[in-house]
């Protein structure tokens, strides 16, 4: 058997509820194998600490008497919160369609005026003088890379 599936086991081994078979196999197994029986331990104290931490039903009822039920309360706050944004859906919007195409005339106009302002500044005066020059960088070095690799016979 392998360790895994021991491990999958365990649970309803500690609970008893495996067939007599199964109990053997895992048995054997667990005598045999010294990590999935440290994993039983585990299991075990994990367990113990877990009843530990149960509460005792008959000595609390005070205190769980006090513990407020919140699903009333929550359930109709979500209520009021899905009518409300169900109205919301309902009611016509208003989209502000008017204003739309003056606001995209408004950005249009503003770009046009930054622009004009940057030229006016020199912001683009040596834009064009460098393109230029990379261009001719570029196409210099185009030239000669064709030319060399053209004076040399394909084979070497």
């Amino acid at each position: 058997m392998r360790c895994e599936q021991i491990m999958e086991w365990l649970p309803w081994y500690l609970q008893g509820s495996l067939s007599p078979l199964e109990t053997r196999e895992v048995t054997r197994h667990l005598g045999s194998c010294p990590a999935c029986a440290r994993w039983l331990e585990e299991v075990r104290e994990m367990e113990a600490l877990w009843k530990e931490m149960e509460p005792d039903f008959g000595m609390h009822s005070a205190q769980s008497e006090e513990i407020p039920d919140l699903a009333i309360p929550v359930m109709a706050e979500i209520e009021r919160l899905d009518a409300r944004r169900r109205d919301a859906e309902a009611k016509p919007q208003v989209t502000g369609r008017r204003f739309q195409v003056r606001t995209s005339w408004l950005h249009y106009g503003l770009a046009a005026c930054l622009t004009f302002v940057l030229v006016q500044f020199g912001v683009f005066e040596h834009l064009g003088y460098g393109l230029s020059e990379m261009n001719g960088h570029m196409s210099t070095s185009v030239t000669e890379f064709f030319s060399t690799s053209g004076n040399q016979p394909h084979g070497k």
